[in-house]
């Protein structure tokens, strides 16, 4: 693994710079990419949507409260703009980074006066569009104002940068820049495996329509009554929850079926260490994958649905099984053949680590982001 010692010296001219985010403080992405800039000797400040605090980074929330103008469509945007050069004339950044530019996409004008310093970041569902999840002509055009502007856009996948590219002056570059994961957390951990002889099913995303845990309830069904020793995770959140629960009360899997809620990070991990198959059944166009990507560096096997980027993340026949998505038939087909073969689980499982370690280690896909920095600078 690539040494942050290395790293520091490779980026010592970021040393001192200031770097002003924009980005959803709730998320652990955005908290890895602050930390790790900070790490390279940079000055560090986020500026969220949510009010979410980053441990040891200055976060702000904005705008800072919901005033009366807040709810006169366009005039807080306006307004609120005063308050936001304030911030931007006080911080004085050398890069500002825009993570995800939904909300900031459409008050693209806030990034006028900085946009020589400007790097922009698409995510994944701020560019993708499908029939079940379509973007408004206002979404569409805020967010072309912005990668307009931007001196720099980067994306985490080809499927990412492809779609993004849409939203792009033609002769506008985009650097690829994966999330990366820290393989030193996410490793093999076999004594967490459990001792009840059973195969052990995970599912780590919020329970959200667009990945497809309602299509996973119905795929475990059938696989239950073909491996009924098998045990399906359900760790996360989300307004499906509920719905969720019913079903699987109705289909009489309630002792085979357990929802911890969002589990927090170092749980998280343990939890997919001691899964025997990670299972993924987005239905919307994934950006990227990263579980899948976090489940193969503990040599986890994954089944995902072929959509977006995963195919990138989970390389078919090698790391996993890919199968196409709303269908619980295939996703159930996919995961009885893991289920009955335990050595091909093992050897995906260690395929996939490896796949990981050399494409997707944290620090090496993190210094790709400081190199871009360094050639704004």
């Amino acid at each position: 693994m690539e040494s942050i010692d290395h790293q520091a010296n490779e980026f010592s001219s970021l040393t001192g710079r200031r770097l002003l985010m924009v980005a959803h403080s709730n998320s652990a992405h955005t908290a890895r990419w602050a930390r790790y800039f900070v790490s390279q000797g940079m000055t560090v400040r986020v500026i969220s949507p949510v009010s979410d605090l980053i441990n040891g980074i200055e976060t702000i929330k904005f705008p800072a409260e919901r005033r009366w103008y807040h709810s006169i469509k366009g005039l807080h945007v306006r307004i609120d703009y005063f308050a936001w050069k304030k911030l931007i004339a006080e911080f004085e950044p050398d890069i500002v980074h825009v993570h995800y530019p939904d909300g900031g996409g459409r008050n693209h004008f806030y990034f006028d006066h900085i946009a020589d310093r400007l790097i922009t970041s698409t995510w994944g569902s701020e560019v993708t569009e499908s029939p079940e999840f379509p973007l408004s002509a206002k979404h569409k055009a805020g967010v072309r104002a912005i990668l307009a502007k931007s001196a720099v856009i980067t994306a985490t996948t080809k499927f990412l940068a492809d779609a993004t590219r849409v939203f792009c002056p033609k002769d506008k570059p985009i650097h690829i820049i994966p999330f990366g994961v820290e393989c030193d957390l996410f490793k093999p951990d076999t004594t967490r495996k459990p001792k009840d002889g059973k195969v052990h099913l995970g599912f780590f995303k919020n329970l959200e329509r667009k990945y497809g845990p309602e299509v996973l309830v119905e795929a475990f069904a059938i696989i239950q009554k073909t491996c009924p020793d098998t045990h399906l995770t359900m760790a996360g959140k989300g307004d499906m929850a509920q719905s969720l629960k019913n079903r699987v009360n109705e289909l009489g899997l309630n002792d085979h079926v357990t929802f911890p809620g969002r589990l927090p990070h170092e749980q998280m991990i343990g939890a997919m260490q001691a899964t025997d198959i990670f299972v993924m059944p987005s239905t919307c166009q994934e950006s990227f994958g990263v579980a899948a990507i976090e489940a193969s560096a503990c040599e986890v096997p994954v089944v995902a649905t072929q959509v977006g980027g995963v195919p990138e993340a989970v390389i078919h026949g090698k790391t996993g099984l890919l199968v196409k998505p709303f269908s619980a038939e295939e996703l159930a087909i996919a995961c009885i053949t893991l289920i009955n073969d335990p050595v091909k689980r093992a050897d995906l499982g260690k395929a996939g680590r490896e796949f990981v370690l050399t494409n997707y280690q944290w620090h090496k896909n993190a210094a790709m982001m400081g190199r871009v920095y360094l050639g704004m600078l």
